[in-house]
């Protein structure tokens, strides 16, 4: 008697209910296998739960039935499942998982085997060429490849060469992943063997392009001579029209800053030219001069933003790379990341300091400064640097989730950065974006100051004359000897409560602590305990405040 005219209940069991979510789980497993990750366990779990789960999941957030699922990794799969069904235009995952089949008993026969079970309809449109956006991590692979097939014999690449190849054409890094990520941009060479572009050698773990790989790989490189790069955008505009660039343009090179009106910081959006010191007109000046024309501006790279100049694909390395006119140089700067100097054509150690300079900081990284005390002395040495211009340029940490500290904590920091100390503050995405700022400020002030005269000196900086770049770091060391006030407002520091607008104020008026103890010594303990209360201090115009005054009294008065 036939199955189905018996009445016999009709069972099938998916091999794979969810292919999608697997490949992916796998992908992520076997990079967490290879770099020895802590994840590797976490996720051989999920991995293991979701091969049993028997039925097909929508989304990342109903994985968090299962074990192993996190948070993050169930925030994860919607976000790559996001950028899945929109690079393909299709249907919830759902729809996409194998063998999902819908019975129907009405449904006749087509082979002997067959007991009636229908496909959903398969969409009238065929299915999008896969084709990698522009600079991201699959696009990186086969441009590195491609380039590699055409000028070698040897075809096939292992992961380390293609990561170090690849690196410098795609804006993700290879070897560190995005915050609030698992993967890293090589995640997408799994994709390119699913889609057959790219093969993989089991016996010796090297990759190659296939045939359509290597037709898709010149066509990509075809159209990006065609893309105007950042660089391109940046240093072949016309002068005049670097402020007028076009809204796609400027939104393609530069983060605009955020503006942070709850904390009532204004935009740091300001003109640059506005606080350059004219010095064309300079008359009997003592010191160097440089003719207009006769020097370079050159952006200067403290040394320890990179991890070693040695290190391959450093991330901030690899995007300077990507500005091959933009004249920059690795140095051991003593103060600040980024700063910039006029170099003489002909006099190469002739070099003046431009008036600006660059504290970069990553949200995590200020939250960490702050709660160490690195924060406020980096900002008593940035006031004291000699520089007029000083730019806090912030990048945001992913989700800025995570920090150490409460987001509102690092506003408000950045608020009195803004309205107390006078910084300007620029806020970015990433460093991406931070280097293009960088890049485009550098392109203001050589057009700013090809047609200046400049004078500088080995010595503190004066009205139009700048300093020279062997004074300034000579200057800005931390260990260079103290003056005693220097010294008695680093003793201030560690007092709590005491910041370096209230420690200036108090060394404004007793410059030694000697001049301050001899005034305790005419005052009684109450008169004492008051002395300091009523300094005004920055330009608010506040008090010190008693309990303040009354925990330096206690420090240094011998009646304590």
């Amino acid at each position: 008697m036939d199955t189905i005219e018996s009445g016999n209940r009709i069972t099938l069991k998916r091999k794979r209910p969810n292919p999608i979510f697997q490949n992916w789980l796998e992908e992520l497993h076997e990079e967490a296998k290879q770099k020895k990750s802590k994840l590797e366990n976490m996720l051989e779990t999920a991995l293991a739960s979701l091969s049993k789960y028997p039925l097909p999941l929508q989304t990342g957030a109903e994985c968090a039935i299962l074990n192993g699922f996190d948070k993050r990794l169930c925030l994860f799969l919607d976000k790559r499942l996001e950028v899945y069904n929109r690079s393909r235009n299709q249907l919830p995952l759902s729809t996409c998982s194998e063998n999902n089949f819908i019975y129907d008993p009405n449904q006749p026969s087509t082979s002997k085997n067959s007991i009636g079970f229908s496909s959903p309809e398969s969409p009238k449109a065929t299915s999008k060429v896969y084709k990698p956006s522009y600079r991201s991590g699959g696009y990186a692979i086969l441009i590195a490849l491609f380039e590699h097939t055409k000028t070698n014999k040897r075809k096939s690449l292992n992961k380390d060469t293609i990561i170090e190849y690849a690196q410098k054409y795609c804006d993700d890094s290879f070897t560190v992943p995005s915050p609030d990520s698992f993967y890293t941009a090589w995640s997408n060479m799994q994709r390119l063997i699913t889609k057959g572009l790219v093969k993989e050698s089991n016996h010796n773990n090297e990759y190659s392009l296939t045939e359509n790989g290597f037709v898709l790989a010149n066509d990509l490189l075809k159209n990006s001579l065609e893309t105007s790069t950042a660089n391109d955008i940046i240093f072949t505009v016309e002068s005049s029209s670097l402020n007028q660039l076009s809204y796609k343009e400027a939104n393609n090179i530069e983060e605009n800053v955020i503006q942070l009106d709850k904390n009532g910081i204004e935009s740091a959006n300001t003109s640059i030219s506005s606080n350059i010191p004219e010095t064309n007109n300079l008359q009997n000046a003592n010191g160097l001069q440089m003719d207009p024309g006769s020097f370079d501006i050159i952006l200067l790279i403290d040394k320890n933003e990179t991890g070693g100049l040695t290190k391959k694909n450093d991330p901030t390395v690899v995007e300077f790379k990507k500005y091959p006119n933009l004249l920059h140089e690795y140095r051991s700067l003593k103060i600040g990341d980024f700063t910039w100097i006029a170099r003489h054509k002909n006099y190469k150690d002739q070099e003046f300091v431009l008036p600006y300079i660059v504290e970069r900081k990553r949200m995590d990284d200020l939250a960490a400064s702050i709660k160490d005390g690195r924060f406020h002395e980096q900002k008593f040495r940035l006031r004291r640097c000699g520089i007029q211009n000083v730019i806090y340029l912030v990048e945001n940490y992913g989700s800025n989730t995570n920090l150490g500290l409460p987001i509102q904590c690092l506003m408000q920091a950045l608020a009195n950065i803004r309205v107390v100390d006078g910084f300007t503050i620029h806020i970015t995405k990433s460093l991406v974006f931070s280097a293009r700022f960088l890049a485009i400020l550098t392109k203001r002030l050589t057009v700013r100051y090809k047609n200046k005269k400049l004078i500088g000196s080995d010595k503190p900086p004066e009205q139009n004359v700048l300093m020279t770049f062997n004074y300034f770091n000579k200057s800005s060391a931390k260990n260079k000897a103290l003056t005693v006030t220097e010294a008695f407002i680093k003793i201030l520091l560690q007092l709590k409560g005491v910041s370096v607008e209230k420690a200036v104020a108090i060394t404004s008026q007793y410059k030694t602590p000697h001049s301050l103890i001899n005034a305790y010594k005419l005052c009684n303990q109450k008169e004492g305990e008051l002395l300091l209360a009523n300094l005004k201090y920055a330009d608010l115009s506040r008090n010190v405040g008693p309990s303040v005054s009354k925990a330096i009294y206690q420090l240094f008065s011998k009646t304590a």
